[in-house]
């Protein structure tokens, strides 16, 4: 997933991404009346993911699925999740927690440790 995004951005461009995957969400859960028990279905696990930023490609490609087929919405609401595709989750999401950046520490003897093969 990391290979995905370039990087998770935090502060006021994640909070911008947060407030996307918000209204994506709601802009699915907008679909519900009048939606068969399946796209209803849908409808949720695609806000669910959306919302807490989980597997958000997948969330992303079904909520603009969903928009499409639905009709009767304006055109700027199935791109909005395209452009999460695009963009990414950004930091506030669970996708950041599971696949985001990773600390590497060194151990004591400076270049990797004591059994460093240069040493």
């Amino acid at each position: 997933m990391q290979r995905l995004f370039v990087m998770f951005p935090d502060r006021m461009p994640g909070l911008a991404l947060l407030l996307l995957r918000c209204l994506a969400a709601a802009g699915v859960l907008g679909t519900l009346p009048g939606a068969t028990p399946f796209a209803a279905g849908a409808a949720l696990v695609v806000a669910v993911l959306l919302a807490i930023g989980w597997l958000t490609p997948f969330g992303a490609l079904g909520a603009s699925a969903l928009l499409i087929h639905s009709g009767g919405v304006p055109w700027p609401w199935p791109a909005m999740p395209a452009c999460l595709l695009l963009l990414g989750p950004g930091a506030y999401s669970l996708d950041a927690q599971r696949f985001g950046r990773r600390v590497l520490h060194r151990g004591p003897g400076g270049r990797g440790g004591p059994h460093h093969p240069k040493e």
